[in-house]
């Protein structure tokens, strides 16, 4: 990349994930584009990281294998009693989100 008006790689490479996810302005999103279309340095990691970010997007709709959530509050369970604090996860498991919310809320009260 030779020509001075072109934005500095390494500006490009911190816009990356912005440019792929459509975060940036208008302008800022030509600047990058333009940068890609020239800079031989540059564009092979956009392309690896828009193939990474549409694995991550695949990955996140498979379904979270039997028994993961439970092993995972288990583990997050029993560093929390290793702390003193006295928890119990619900038999059924419980939700998800009413686990998370009553994990986050113990975190955020004052003591």
């Amino acid at each position: 990349m030779n020509d001075p008006s072109m934005i500095p790689c390494d500006h490009v490479v911190a816009q990356l994930w912005e440019y792929i996810d459509g975060e940036l302005t208008e302008e800022q999103a030509a600047q990058v584009q333009a940068h890609l279309e020239i800079c031989n340095r540059c564009f092979p990691q956009y392309d690896f990281q828009r193939a990474y970010r549409i694995f991550l997007r695949r990955s996140a709709q498979q379904p979270i294998p039997p028994g993961l959530r439970r092993r995972v509050f288990e583990t997050i369970l029993a560093e929390e009693a290793g702390s003193g604090e006295n928890v119990a996860l619900p038999p059924d498991g419980g939700s998800l989100l009413g686990s998370l919310r009553s994990l986050l809320d113990r975190f955020i009260q004052p003591r």
